[in-house]
């Protein structure tokens, strides 16, 4: 990496630093939380999409293979910094939001996902049911459980889940409903930064 760009990429993250968790996040993620490939793929997507990639991809050239598993640290790094590249970084928590809707909404939008709701009748339990054993085909740390406390309501309880539950994550769970134009309330409740829950209302 040329001594100029690591020099941008420390600045940024510096950056990013006084608006969320990220230093002191990274120090408690163990080494051996990973997550796929694709989740880093998705980063750079929802970036282009938005006009706004070029500077992600000077920062970091480097590619993952979408199957594989790779650091969650670094994930975090990526995410953090494409999400202030998406907003600012006094917004990054906005930013964080938006990577994750609008990668819901991208996925819908692929064969693979169209074909998936309409097997699922874009039925949101059927839909969040598949979301949480997707997860656990992609990340090798925490727990998800989903109950359904009510007819229209969800509860998705996190356990030691080390990605931003209460944006990144939350946006991701807004994207799925924004894809089956199913209006949707959501609330967050935080234990600590690694377990909390989404309570989500629709209809």
């Amino acid at each position: 990496m040329l001594p100029r760009v690591a020099t941008e990429r420390e600045h940024l993250i510096d950056e990013v630093c006084r608006y969320c968790d990220l230093r002191e996040r990274l120090t408690l993620v163990p080494p051996s939380a990973k997550i796929r490939g694709l989740y880093f793929r998705s980063i750079e997507a929802v970036l282009a999409r938005a006009g706004c990639a070029q500077r992600y991809r000077e920062l970091y050239p480097e590619r993952f293979t979408a199957i594989l598993f790779h650091p969650c640290s670094e994930f975090l790094v990526r995410l953090t910094v494409g999400a202030s590249l998406l907003t600012s970084p006094e917004r990054v928590h906005e930013g964080m939001f938006e990577i994750g809707r609008r990668n819901a909404l991208a996925f819908s939008e692929s064969l693979l996902g169209r074909t998936l709701f309409r097997l699922l009748a874009r039925d949101p339990q059927k839909l969040m049911l598949q979301a949480a054993a997707a997860r656990r085909q992609s990340m090798n740390f925490g727990r998800w459980e989903l109950a359904f406390p009510a007819e229209r309501t969800a509860v998705m309880t996190m356990t030691e889940e080390y990605c931003y539950i209460e944006s990144y994550l939350l946006g991701a769970a807004t994207g799925t409903f924004d894809a089956i134009a199913v209006p949707v309330r959501t609330e967050v409740e935080l234990q600590d930064r690694f377990n909390g829950r989404h309570i989500l209302n629709w209809g």
